[in-house]
């Protein structure tokens, strides 16, 4: 068991020491790019401190330089590409206007021209028995209909009942 836990232990110091070797910001590369990019933000500051009106066209080489430092730093220690073109230094972009949508109203509908259909035939609603008696039945339309055995006699002849319903002849 004590073995197996130095051999763990040995093996997990082999990797840090592995991984440590292939991490770029632990390089000589990004120590002398760091190097460089701290003298060239001193020059720029030491430049901006004096603010003359003399040394402003010393600036823009000054700026440029400390731009070049920069992207130099950051492919030696943050790792990338040095084909790159450099970032246009403007992320955000101006909102796009874009004119209204017009829609245009619908058109009313055209109706046709010809003659209009005939309007519907009004349905009179359904005859019911609503009381009976000895003699006869009352329907829901006021008429008394008089029992003739087991059948009812309307004014137009024999009628027939399902249910409630009452059918008599036209």
């Amino acid at each position: 068991m004590v073995r197996c836990l130095y051999a763990l232990t040995a093996a997990l110091a082999v990797n840090a020491v592995v991984a440590q070797e292939g991490n770029p910001l632990q390089s000589a590369n990004c120590r002398i790019a760091l190097d460089a990019l701290q003298t060239q933000e001193a020059a720029a500051a030491a430049l901006s401190r004096s603010g003359s009106q003399t040394e402003g066209r010393e600036r823009r080489p000054v700026h440029a330089e400390l731009e070049k430092a920069r992207r130099h730093a950051a492919i030696a220690c943050l790792g990338g590409r040095a084909d790159l073109p450099p970032p246009s230094g403007r992320f955000a972009q101006p909102p796009i206007t874009v004119a209204p949508i017009r829609i245009a109203p619908a058109p009313p509908p055209q109706l046709p021209a010809g003659p209009m259909p005939p309007l519907l035939k009004k349905v009179e609603p359904p005859t019911l028995v609503t009381a009976c008696d000895l003699g006869g039945c009352w329907a829901s339309d006021g008429s008394r209909l008089q029992r003739a055995g087991p059948n009812l006699l309307g004014p137009r002849g024999l009628c027939r009942v399902q249910g409630a319903l009452l059918h008599c002849p036209p």
